[in-house]
């Protein structure tokens, strides 16, 4: 859209701070807006994206600089160059585009007037979308460009009308989550607020503030995003952090590699498992709060010992107790061993004697056994 003519104070500093070359960040900090605010009034200048480093750029201007909105005041345009001093970048941070891209080689300039070794040649076409930025950046994204996730861990978002008001009258307070989607140019695919998604669609609006991850790009990963952004909301129900886990297991993660990339305790992720054994049904009950997870969870391991007894084996698990201790009959040899080698700094198992020393005397006396045995042979 145009910006207007005559702009209030205000948004004219803000105009220019970031036509000049001041972060998003930055200009927040100068003018009191808060980050939102900010996003949305770039959102509203015609051609203007933001680089990896919050900073707008145009890549429909010469060397991308951004045009001077009308209306902007030419004191705050000066008063912004002054905060920036030396600071002012004038190369926009892309990410590196790919090799097919990039330009041809400029061939070097005569000598009589070489050629700024600080003005790099541009890439050949400027980057958008994901390409354009390096790690996640928070900004505004028109909400037909977001598409769902099939491995959305929730099967439902349930009504959403109350959220949509809200929504409809304060706005997305905390952005969605999203990644550049995989199989469509240009469009984004959701990790996380599929049910705020749902309201600002609900609820009429056009853009959204959402956090771009474009390192998200293996769907084991994104799983594992969409896990620790959702798995610990209230409204999230057992069996559908269960089946989100699940996922993750059915891809080769161990309970200890899933505890270890979603923070979630092992523990928790052996009990939330466990209901995955239960069938559609019992599922189903869990799901809709008929019954807790702790009842299905002892219900399952009910079944477990049930299924062990119909095979025979009705055995309890139990740690079996340690072999190599101070009961062991070779254990004061081998501490004695163990002293006198002055193994000091070693582990010492049953914290007696080092692996070395109990081997050495176990290994003894079965030569003592095997040679008492073949002398009661030889005398028989």
């Amino acid at each position: 859209m145009t910006t207007p003519t005559a702009l209030q104070p205000d948004m004219s500093k803000a105009l220019a701070l970031l036509a000049v070359g001041h972060t998003m960040q930055a200009t927040a900090e100068h003018t009191g807006w808060p980050i939102g605010r900010v996003r949305a009034l770039i959102n509203g200048q015609r051609g203007w994206l933001v680089d990896k480093n919050g900073r707008v750029y145009n890549p429909n201007r010469p060397g991308y600089k951004p045009q001077i909105p009308d209306g902007v005041h030419d004191e705050h345009l000066e008063w912004a160059r002054q905060l920036l001093g030396d600071e002012a970048p004038r190369t926009i941070q892309f990410r590196e585009p790919a090799p097919a891209l990039r330009a041809e080689p400029v061939p070097p300039a005569k000598p009589a007037k070489p050629t700024p070794a600080e003005r790099p040649a541009p890439p050949a076409t400027p980057p958008t979308g994901g390409a354009a930025i390096e790690g996640p950046i928070t900004t505004d994204l028109p909400i037909t460009k977001i598409q769902g996730n099939p491995s959305n861990i929730r099967e439902e978002v349930g009504d959403v009308s109350e959220l949509a008001a809200s929504i409809k009258a304060h706005g997305v307070l905390q952005p969605l989550t999203v990644r550049p989607h995989p199989k469509v140019p240009g469009a984004y695919e959701l990790l996380a607020g599929h049910r705020r998604h749902a309201a600002a669609l609900q609820a009429g609006l056009t853009t959204v503030p959402v956090t771009i991850r474009p390192d998200v790009d293996d769907p084991a990963v994104a799983i594992e995003v969409m896990l620790v952004e959702n798995v610990q909301r209230r409204d999230l129900n057992p069996m559908e952090k269960a089946e989100a886990l699940g996922k993750l297991r059915a891809r080769g993660y161990s309970n200890s590699l899933i505890s270890a990339r979603t923070g979630i305790a092992q523990s928790t992720v052996s009990y939330l498992l466990a209901l995955l054994e239960l069938d559609e049904a019992g599922r189903d009950k869990v799901r809709k709060g008929e019954i807790s997870a702790g009842e299905a969870v002892t219900a399952v391991r009910e079944f477990r010992k049930k299924q062990r007894k119909k095979e025979g084996d009705d055995r309890t698990w139990s740690w079996e107790p340690d072999f190599l201790t101070t009961t062991h009959p070779l254990a004061r040899k081998a501490e004695r061993m163990c002293n006198a080698r002055e193994h000091t700094a070693r582990r010492r198992i049953g914290k007696v004697a080092c692996g070395q020393c109990w081997e050495t005397v176990i290994r003894a006396d079965e030569r003592v056994v095997v040679a008492a045995e073949a002398e009661s042979g030889v005398s028989s």
